[in-house]
């Protein structure tokens, strides 16, 4: 332990001699060290990164609760200015903040896409708004997070999938319910199955996670299996409806549960 000391001691005294003799990367790296420094330093105080304008949606009613004009650009917390315009209006999927440099804030609300819709109760806060008739329940779109959008109807929409046999879901939130997120997977396999499948499905019930059912362009009916099963039964289905086509037939229903799929003929 006593040699050490003195040796730390001459390592020392050797790195300040070559410090002294050998200046240049010295200066070189307190440049280079300072430079980023003296910009954020600069850039906080310069009149040229004031907030000269907020550049808000179009036809949005998100406001600002508190004016960013004047502010430095590069002190405004954009992730708080998001979360607060986001608790204004839930129901997006998120709100985009972003610095347009040299002196300009801009936001952008992100919608949620609808993929499907399902029936839901309507929320007591608004249940009077829509007379006794409408609180039995509502047909309200929903994403494929299963965040059911608040702006509901007495009747479902035809461009929409319908997802039946699914557990309670709460509007204007996210749900959890394992059966509507069954519903919303079930119905992204349809859309992605070669040959239009997914274009014909008007509604999806998973009342039997087991046993699930297919309804195309509301009159066949279409018995399936677990999601496990789904994708070879789906190219079932879609060899069977080519088959019946060419025969001209009208079919009741079409059970692709087996490997020669059951088709019954409507009378």
């Amino acid at each position: 332990m006593a040699g050490i000391v003195p040796f730390l001691g001459r390592m020392l005294w050797a790195a300040i001699r070559w410090v002294g003799t050998h200046p240049q990367p010295v200066v070189v790296w307190a440049v280079l060290l300072a430079a980023p420094w003296a910009y954020w330093t600069y850039a906080r105080e310069a009149p040229i990164f004031r907030v000269e304008r907020v550049v808000l949606p179009s036809q949005s009613a998100l406001k600002l609760r508190q004016p960013l004009v004047g502010d430095n650009i590069w002190q405004v917390d954009l992730r708080a200015v998001s979360e607060d315009l986001k608790r204004q209006q839930p129901w997006l999927k998120t709100v985009r903040v972003t610095r347009q440099l040299p002196d300009a804030i801009r936001v952008d609300a992100i919608p949620r896409r609808p993929v499907a819709q399902v029936k839901a109760d309507l929320p007591a806060a608004q249940a009077a708004a829509y007379g006794r008739a409408a609180q039995a329940g509502r047909w309200y779109s929903v994403d494929r997070d299963g965040y059911v959008l608040p702006d509901g109807s007495p009747g479902p929409a035809d461009h929409l999938v319908r997802l039946s046999g699914v557990g309670a879901v709460t509007v204007g939130k996210d749900n959890e319910d394992k059966k509507l997120a069954l519903a919303l997977r079930v119905a992204a396999i349809a859309r992605r199955t070669p040959g239009g499948v997914g274009r014909h499905i008007a509604e999806v019930s998973v009342a039997n996670p087991e046993q699930i059912r297919l309804l195309m362009d509301d009159e066949t009916e279409v018995r399936c299996g677990s999601e496990e099963e789904l994708q070879a039964q789906l190219g079932r289905l879609q060899a069977t409806l080519r088959a019946v086509a060419k025969q001209a037939l009208a079919v009741q229903y079409i059970d692709v549960r087996f490997r020669e799929p059951v088709v019954a003929p409507r009378t």
